[in-house]
């Protein structure tokens, strides 16, 4: 049997400013999930919200890229939270929504997706289980380095010299966010290429990992990464990219304990206040708003187990949410004090790239005019 996970994820509307869907805009899109359900388009599914973002994880028998599922589904989902949005008056009703009708998927309009298609419990697979990561305040090159050292550093993932399936390496594929009119991805496989691999992934704003497949099982892919640039499809800067991961794990892929434990750094990326700054990322726990100081990027991280009918488990696992989390979130808010101290000065604020889309850049050009050469 044939089964694809989607996670379809996107900005609608939040309280107070950029903070959380409220809980009928919520309510609206469970509403959308459970119709879906019933007419048999969708097997099984959850509705999250991460920061301001609500997040759509859905199982089903229709491929990746459906139009039941992005557009009938998930589209009108994020349509019905919108309308509730603007009567409540939220902040940022429908934000990430950037054109008037998809045509075909939502890939490209706005939400972010992550899917994989895959046979259900094959011989090297008898039990299936995954993890969706959901960040906000951030741009899609977040998981860059976290999917680095859990895939190719031993040093971070013992499972790498310890198992003999992930001792045979993966095949990342990596795509240029900044390339206009289709897509332009390469494929690496590691450890061999990992040099090349860290000459691409070390800028964030530019390359990110897409996807990740076992070399043990090609047809296997363990990882799916939204990676597209919000300022791209619009033209003009419109909040960060807010992406989503969607990785299985145990057996032939890595275990959850390998696959979070990158997560402990507090790595730097571009995001924050007003998508405009270099602060250190922050695991919280599920359905945590933003509302501390800062905008400080945040990523959640669901566990799920599904059945041999394609159901997940009644249960979950947050996580982030586990109180063995408390002191790497203080260690991360030192760090965030310390980057902010610096205020607009240097690296402390993203890069000429990154603001391109923002007031700044009119400033500059506005200033550019009373230069003098002498």
């Amino acid at each position: 049997m044939k089964v694809t996970i989607s996670v379809i994820k996107a900005d609608v509307g939040s309280i107070g400013g950029h903070t959380k869907p409220t809980p009928e805009m919520m309510d609206a899109v469970r509403a959308e999930l459970a119709a879906g359900i019933a007419r048999g388009d969708v097997i099984d599914g959850r509705v999250t919200h991460t920061g301001d973002d609500i997040a759509i994880i859905m199982s089903h028998t229709k491929g990746v890229a459906n139009q039941d599922i992005h557009v009938g589904l998930a589209w009108k989902a994020f349509i019905s939270a919108t309308n509730v949005a603007k009567e409540q008056g939220n902040y940022g009703a429908g934000q990430d929504l950037l054109v008037d009708a998809p045509s075909g998927n939502v890939r490209g309009a706005g939400p972010a997706v992550a899917e994989i298609e895959f046979d259900l419990l094959p011989n090297h697979r008898p039990a299936e289980s995954f993890m969706v990561y959901a960040a906000d305040k951030c741009a899609p090159g977040a998981y860059n380095l976290p999917l680095y050292l859990a895939f190719c550093d031993p040093m971070h993932n013992g499972g790498l010299l310890l198992s003999p399936r992930l001792h045979e390496g993966f095949t990342l594929t990596i795509i240029d966010m900044d390339h206009k009119g289709g897509d332009r991805v390469i494929k690496l496989d590691v450890p061999e290429r990992i040099w090349d691999v860290c000459a691409l992934l070390r800028d964030m704003d530019r390359f990110a990992i897409e996807a990740i497949h076992s070399r043990a099982f090609p047809e296997e892919q363990v990882a799916s990464i939204s990676a597209t640039r919000l300022h791209n499809i619009a033209g003009k800067y419109t909040g960060k990219d807010d992406p989503i991961a969607l990785v299985r794990n145990q057996g032939i892929f890595p275990a959850p304990e390998e696959l979070i434990e990158p997560y402990v750094i507090g790595h730097y990326v571009t995001g924050d206040a007003r998508g405009s700054h270099t602060m250190p990322i922050m695991p919280v726990a599920l359905n945590t708003p933003v509302a501390g100081i800062f905008c400080l990027p945040i990523v959640s991280c669901i566990g799920f187990s599904m059945d041999g009918n394609g159901h997940f488990a009644k249960n979950y696992v947050d996580f982030f949410g586990d109180v063995t989390w408390d002191a790497t979130r203080l260690h991360i808010q030192q760090k965030a004090i310390e980057m902010r101290r610096q205020g607009f000065f240097g690296v402390a604020m993203a890069s000429q790239t990154e603001i391109a889309y923002t007031g700044l850049i009119d400033t500059l050009k506005s200033l550019d005019k009373e230069f003098i050469t002498r």
